[in-house]
Order: structure tokens, then sequence, then C-alpha cells
């Protein structure tokens, strides 16, 4: 048994030590992180017909990402999703279209190279306005995640 104030308050000291310093390396604090998106690339593909942003990488669930497309101005466009229909997919396309319904996005992201390249699904893909650099920003759910961007000349 500890009898003096100073053995009690070293004590303290050593445990609160041991917890801080030792935690750490039981727990991982950061929480997990995607990693799936380190190896993407962007590329422009389409050309003037039906330009679109064509990324390719591994990804276990882009459906729920955050993505935003950065103009070369520096103006954030929140993309939106479109047809999603493989969360193990390796090549998404973000293209603009834009729906006359107030507050839609004007970018959209897909797995399916139909809603972009045919007219199956929209009239008309229209062009990345203005020219430049885009900057793609993905930001995977969960906590402590590593957002990715990817750079594409349009």
């Amino acid at each position: 048994m500890v009898k003096s104030p100073q053995a009690i308050a070293l004590l303290v000291c050593f445990i609160s030590t041991v917890i801080l310093l030792g935690y750490p390396l039981i727990i991982d604090i950061a929480g997990p992180r995607d990693a799936a998106f380190r190896e993407a690339t962007a590329v422009a593909v389409g050309g003037t017909d039906t330009p679109a942003i064509r990324i390719t990488g591994t990804c276990a669930d882009v459906g729920n990402a955050t993505v935003y497309l950065v103009d070369p101005v520096g103006v954030y466009h929140l993309v939106g999703k479109g047809i999603l229909e493989s969360s193990g997919s390796r090549d998404w396309y973000i293209f603009h279209y834009h729906r006359p319904e107030a507050g839609t996005p004007e970018y959209w992201i897909t797995d399916d190279p139909d809603m972009v390249f045919t007219r199956k699904y929209v009239e008309s893909v229209e062009p990345f306005e203005p020219q430049g650099i885009w900057v793609v920003e993905i930001v995977p759910a969960g906590y402590g995640a590593d957002t990715v961007e990817l750079r594409v000349a349009l």
C-alpha cells in the first residue's frame, strides 16, 4: 500500500504516461484509411463531341465518396451521382450535363460509359468551361479517409 502523497502522485503520473504513450500503439486513433484511390489516374476522353474525365483506379465504394470538381478559376462544383452499377468498378466518368431543375449538380459521375457516350440516358454531354487544368477531389466516406486530388487538362 502506498502511504506518501508523493508516491501516489508519482504512481498517477506513471499510469497516465503508460496510457498516453501505449494507447496509440494498440488502437489506430486516426481511424480507417481508404488507400484504394492512391493509384488512381484521371485523363480527358471523348474529344469535343462527348468531353469527359475518365478516372481509373480501384475503390471499394465510390458511391459513398464525395466528389468535387474544381475548375481552372478555383470554383468548387459538387459532382452528382449518376448511374453507379458496380462498387468495384475500375473506370468512372465525370461529365458536364446541366439539368433544368434548380439545385441539381451540373457535373456527374458514373461507371456506366453509356451514360456519357450514348444518348441512352442524357440527350447531350456539354463541354467543360473554361478550358485549363481541372482538379478532381475524391473524399472517401469515413473518418480520417485520405482525400485524393487528380489533375486533368480539358
